[in-house]
């Protein structure tokens, strides 16, 4: 089994994220993400949003690397990132911020 972060947790990727456009062949192979961190984050709409983080876990000799595989609502909705703790909603251009210090 692969190490997770203090936040990680294996998940079965939700349907539609592995194998989106953008994330390379590789991502098809994959069975199992990790969801490294979440950030709650405040809407330009006044609402609460849960933004999860990603990452798809792999060993090299003694190392433990991670690729970003996505950042996504929690209901899987599809967010760009607009600056270091600030996104976008795709699909209805509501932005979010988050106030964790070490957010994405």
């Amino acid at each position: 089994m692969p190490e997770t972060g203090i936040h990680g947790k294996i998940i079965q990727a939700p349907a539609g994220i592995l194998g989106a456009p953008g994330l390379g062949p590789e991502s098809h192979k994959a069975g199992a993400m990790v969801l490294k961190n979440l950030y709650h984050a405040r809407g330009s709409d006044g609402k609460d949003y849960e933004v999860h983080v990603y990452v798809e876990p792999a060993s090299h000799s003694n190392a433990h690397i991670e690729r970003l595989v996505k950042i996504c609502l929690a209901d899987g909705s599809e967010l760009r990132v607009l600056s270091k703790r600030r996104y976008e909603i795709v699909a209805t251009g509501v932005t979010l911020e988050a106030h964790d210090p070490d957010a994405i």
